[in-house]
């Protein structure tokens, strides 16, 4: 782990503690698991996250694997990431296509969980700024595509900024944004309007790899809070595809009124941990979207879709979410 350490501090800068994994949870695991990997627990960005070390790469396909990583996670209920000393480009790139986070010390590191894809963390840096949407553009976005009829290019720069609650300036700066992207085009000289492409499967197409989480954190409190709230993650999956809802109920919440909530101390036991409702903290505001969408008070089908794409989810999950870009997009 030593070699993991030095790794992390030069391209991070810094400086991890890494721990044997506490017998109270190795001991949880099924023996072959116990058998076949070395378990670690560590801290990064304020993430704890359990370090599974695999000795032999030949020990594990990339499909297993992300069933391993699945089990291993429910049991344990922590960010998993794999540890190998060596790996294969064919591997290499399966771990990626199956979302499974890893880290090669010295040579790569891909953390899903934490939406870190590191060889360079200053090039990705760089591609954040450049390459992915703002949230108030992502909104703008995705309002669009499940919004048919109310066409956007219908608006002035001004009235978008009323009708998306943001600034005039904060508006530009998300118009730019999506035309910088090659995703809008702005058209007119003295009242400009925004028209984006009218084909909706080949606009989608063109984003998915600009878009962004709109789950800023995820945290816990024991009473739910008395505002206006949509139902998120698991919750929400219900009403859009053939899953049952979750036990534990997911509600979505914008981060200024969170941060107002949390300053006036409205939130019961809040932490980071657990607690009998759990309150997604979203970079926009999911409500702007929603509106004549949903019968139940959810989010949009289509941000409930982003948040958990990339997450460790099950088969039967995964099915749901083919199921919403199903009804939206194709």
């Amino acid at each position: 782990m030593e070699k993991l350490k030095e790794y992390i501090h030069q391209i991070l800068g810094k400086d991890l503690e890494i721990k044997e994994l506490s017998k109270e949870y190795t001991n949880k695991l099924p023996f072959l698991f116990r058998n076949n990997f070395n378990f670690y627990v560590t801290h990064l960005h304020n993430h704890e996250l359990i370090l599974v070390k695999v000795n032999k790469e030949d020990a594990f396909n990339a499909a297993q694997l992300r069933q391993q990583v699945i089990a291993i996670q429910k049991v344990l209920d922590k960010r998993i990431i794999i540890v190998t000393e060596d790996i294969t480009a064919i591997n290499r790139k399966r771990l990626i296509d199956q979302k499974i986070s890893f880290i090669v010390p010295g040579k790569q590191m891909f953390l899903a969980e934490l939406l870190i894809d590191i060889q360079d963390f200053n090039k990705e840096k760089a591609y954040q700024k450049e390459f992915l949407l703002l949230p108030s553009a992502q909104l703008i976005l995705l309002y669009q595509i499940l919004h048919r009829e109310d066409n956007l290019s219908q608006y002035t720069f001004k009235e978008l900024a009323e009708k998306f609650q943001y600034t005039q300036m904060g508006i530009t700066k998300a118009i730019e944004n999506l035309k910088r992207l090659a995703i809008a085009e702005v058209v007119g000289t003295k009242e400009k309007n925004i028209v984006f492409e009218t084909d909706i499967p080949k606009l989608w197409k063109s984003i998915e790899k600009h878009i962004i989480n709109p789950v800023l954190k995820t945290v816990y409190v024991d009473e739910k809070p008395s505002i206006k709230m949509h139902c998120s993650n698991a919750t929400a999956l219900e009403e859009y595809s053939d899953m049952n809802p979750s036990k534990l109920e997911y509600f979505a919440i914008e981060k200024n009124k969170f941060y107002e909530l949390e300053k006036t101390n409205q939130l019961i036991n809040l932490n980071k941990e657990s607690g009998n409702y759990a309150l997604e903290v979203w970079k926009y505001n999911p409500e702007l979207i929603t509106k004549g969408i949903t019968k139940k008070n959810n989010v949009d089908p289509l941000s409930l879709y982003i948040s958990l794409k990339d997450g460790f989810i099950d088969e039967r999950t995964d099915m749901a979410l083919d199921q919403i870009i199903e009804k939206c997009i194709w």
